[in-house]
């Protein structure tokens, strides 16, 4: 039997609330079904007010985002839902959009991106994609030349 889902307009607005007795107060199954990752991208993102819109992005990033999904935080639920409750500023329920996720690039797997991603490991992925649009192959031989690749 699949587990049991938390209704998402229960949860969010327990985070609205900020309240804090909420993990406590669920099912064992439920428990089984919170999920940090979820509450990330939904606690960030609302519709309404641009500073509020600004402020749960802010502060989902300075009270929940740091090593929520990092060991040993995982094996504490109920301390991931209190940095969730400080996610909100406790002035009522918020309209929480989900935060699509964007494509891959159709470049995505191409052996020039590849090879780029080799030369410049610490080069993020919007600025590889980028690059290798730009670069021909033979630019891309001759930087690994130089950097001593073959």
């Amino acid at each position: 039997m699949p587990a049991k889902q938390i209704p998402l307009n229960k949860i969010l607005s327990a985070l609205d609330r900020k309240d804090r007795d909420f993990y406590d107060n669920l099912d064992p199954d439920e428990k089984k079904a919170f999920s940090p990752f979820l509450m990330l991208r939904y606690a960030s993102s609302i519709k309404g007010d641009p500073e509020l819109e600004h402020y749960y992005i802010a502060s989902t990033n300075y009270y929940a985002n740091p090593g929520i999904l990092e060991s040993p935080l995982p094996k504490h639920p109920k301390l991931q839902w209190l940095m969730f409750t400080a996610v909100s500023p406790g002035v009522g329920n918020m309209n929480h959009v989900w935060i699509k996720q964007k494509p891959k690039p159709k470049n995505a797997g191409s052996a020039l991106r590849k090879d780029l991603a080799q030369i410049y490991p610490a080069m993020k992925d919007y600025d590889l994609d980028v690059l290798s649009q730009l670069v021909t192959r033979k630019e891309i031989t001759a930087l690994k030349k130089d950097y001593g690749e073959k």
